[in-house]
Parts: structure tokens; C-alpha cells; sequence
């Protein structure tokens, strides 16, 4: 299923300027090893290998007591067999979790930094991971160390004690703090029920026709029928026309559409915080499952890159009676083999909560 992106240059700076304080999220590749740093210097990093058995995510959260986290599993087995560096066996410190109802595979895992510190520092000259015996069903290290690098540049912790690989005596207490001054958020405005949801879809479809076709959305009957409206306030009602049904989600367009003049809908376009490789931000016009909850003001896109779901991006929004604000953003571009949904974080507003 495809999502339609859009560069909208004109944006960016209007994006991030209402946030300036906050920094500009970040998605690269070292090698063979993706880090994806969020808006609130809240880092991931992960082997990008997509034909490695193995998936390592170390995940640390910006500021002087940043929780950290290190989860490594092995897909060729159901029980830890142990940890190879460069083939030689490594007696490891880190906890050993089974393939179960709580782990997709077999694998290792800590929370600890002293663990997780000494671990990285057993790699710093190493070149392959595994966690078997055979080194062909590891990873390759090259580019870990530069990512470990950029992660300790970026959160403030070159020379610090607190460093993933950079250490040094500076005391925790100077690194920098986390960005979080809560988002105020305004007033939900009370949903007013839809009379007549129909004729919205109707009126739209055939005022905007031309947008429509435009775009490539011609559903057929079938499809249509899995369009729907909600409430957005006493005035204006979400119209999200159902173009494509694929095999595991499907695709929509989204209308903001004033009830008594339905045939003034307008687009809904809404940027995210990654830009293209020319540096201009993006944005999404096509919804993939979109579901829109009026109580809350919330609007959900998940994309999976494929049905396993270990690739996509995942978009929260919400309605503030006048546009909408991003809540969250999560992207995993390459399909890696991880657990479904297992996506890096772009973007989180201080203060909401992902999960109720």
C-alpha cells in the first residue's frame, strides 16, 4: 500500500519554529546501523541489515538519568545460546530471555548502563556479532561505533560518564536535560453527531472529483462503502474517503468539510518532521487506516511497509478546533525482520501519552 508524500518547503520553517526549542529530529545510516534521534534528543539505534538473523536495538533517553535500554535477539533459535564477538564467546552479564508470549525470538537484554557501557566497550574493536556459534548468522559492526559516537555528540555526553562510547569523568549532572515543558493543550471541543454522513461523502465525491482524480482515488462501490465521517466541532465534520483496499490496510483521502457547505471541503495535508534528501520537509495526504476519535480530538495513520510490520510509520494528531498538532511520529524505512510495530520515534510532544 502506498503513501503519498508531498514536499511542502514552505513549511518547514513554520513547522519547527513553533518548537524551536526543541531540536530537529534526525534519521541516518552509519554502515550498516540506523539512529534515529527524536525532536526530544531521544536516540535509537539498530543494525539496518535486512538479511541479518539478528536485531540488535539500544535505545537511550536524552538528559542526566536518561532511562537506556539494550534488547538483542536471535531468529534461528528459541532459547539464548550465548554471545559471540569475532567468534570468541563472551561470558555476558546481560539477562537471557526465551522465544515466549513476551519475545518474538530468543535473545538478551538490559536496562542497566554500567551493563550496557561495558558491552559496548567489548565491541569497540570488534567487527561481527552473533548470537550462535556461527558468525555467518551474526551482524556486521561496521558503523556502530560512529553511531554510538553521534549519539553521545548529540545528547551532550562526549566525556562524560554517562557516554554510550566517549567516556570520560564529566559528572552526569552537566549533560544536558531532556527537553520537557508539557504542551498545553487546548480545549476538546464537544463532538456534535453527524446527521446525515451520507450525503457528506456524496457531496464531496462529486465536488471534488476533480481533486480525486487527480490523486488516483477512483474506489470502486465496494471500497467506498468503507469511507466515514466524525465529528470534528458544531461546524466542521472529517470525511475520509476510502480509495484503495489492499490485502492488510487500506488507503484514504481526508476532507475537512464544513456541514452546511459541504461542497467547500478542503484537503487535509499534514506535514511530518523528516525530510526528503534535497532537505525539504514532507507530508501525508493519503491516510493509510486512518481512524479518527472525536472524544480525544486524536487521528491515527499506521503504514505498514509490509504485512509482518517490522517496517512503516505511524502518525498521531490531534484537533485543537482549529488544525491539527503532531502528537507522535514513529518510521522504520527498512524491513528489517524486528517485531511488529517496533518503530523508532521521530517525534513525541512533551506531555502526551502515547499509550492510555
Amino acid at each position: 500500500m502506498k503513501t503519498r508524500w508531498k514536499v511542502l518547503p514552505l513549511l518547514a520553517g513554520m513547522f519547527f519554529s513553533s518548537l524551536s526549542i526543541a531540536s530537529e529530529p534526525v534519521q541516518r545510516l552509519f554502515q550498516q546501523w540506523q539512529v534515529t534521534c527524536n525532536n526530544l534528543n531521544d536516540c535509537d539505534v539498530r543494525n539496518a541489515n535486512p538479511d541479518d538473523d539478528i536485531r540488535i536495538i539500544l535505545t537511550y533517553q536524552a538528559g542526566p538519568k536518561g532511562a537506556i535500554s539494550l534488547d538483542m535477539a536471535g531468529y534461528d533459535s528459541d532459547t539464548p545460546e550465548g554471545i559471540w564477538v569475532d567468534g570468541n564467546r563472551w561470558q555476558t552479564t546481560l539477562a537471557a530471555h526465551n522465544a515466549d508470549k513476551h519475545h518474538d525470538a530468543a535473545g538478551y537484554s538490559s536496562n542497566s548502563l554500567v551493563q550496557i557501557q561495558a558491552f559496548l566497550q567489548l565491541l569497540t574493536n570488534a567487527t561481527t556479532l552473533s548470537l550462535s556459534d556461527d558468525t555467518d548468522e551474526g551482524t556486521s559492526l561496521a558503523g556502530l561505533m560512529g553511531a554510538l559516537n553521534f549519539i553521545d555528540e548529540r545528547q551532550g555526553r562526549l566525556h562524560n560518564r554517562t557516554a554510550l562510547i566517549v567516556l570520560g569523568e564529566g559528572s552526569a549532572n552537566d549533560v544536558p536535560h531532556r527537553y520537557a515543558i508539557e504542551h498545553r493543550f487546548a480545549v476538546q471541543p464537544k463532538p456534535i453527531p453527524i446527521k446525515d454522513p451520507n450525503h457528506l461523502i456524496e457531496t464531496v465525491m462529486s465536488s471534488q472529483a476533480d481533486l480525486l482524480d487527480d490523486q488516483e482515488c477512483t474506489p470502486e462501490d465496494e471500497t467506498l462503502q468503507k469511507s466515514s465521517v466524525k465529528p470534528l466541532d458544531s461546524q466542521h465534520a472529517l470525511v475520509m474517503i476510502n480509495c484503495v483496499t489492499g490485502a492488510y490496510q487500506s488507503s484514504s483521502i481526508l476532507f475537512i468539510v464544513p456541514r452546511n457547505h459541504p461542497e467547500r471541503a478542503k484537503m487535509l495535508d499534514l506535514p511530518i518532521p523528516l525530510k526528503n534528501r534535497q532537505g525539504d520537509l514532507q507530508s501525508i495526504s493519503w491516510f493509510t487506516d486512518p481512524h479518527y476519535d472525536p472524544q480525544r480530538g486524536l487521528l491515527f495513520h499506521v503504514a505498514r511497509g509490509r504485512g509482518l510490520a517490522d517496517c512503516g510509520e505511524s502518525a498521531i494528531w490531534r484537533f485543537n478546533g482549529k488544525i491539527f498538532e503532531l502528537m507522535s511520529y514513529h518510521n522504520q524505512p527498512t524491513c528489517d525482520g524486528g517485531e511488529p510495530g517496533n518503530w523508532p520515534s521521530v517525534w513525541l510532544t512533551p506531555g502526551f501519552k502515547e499509550t492510555e
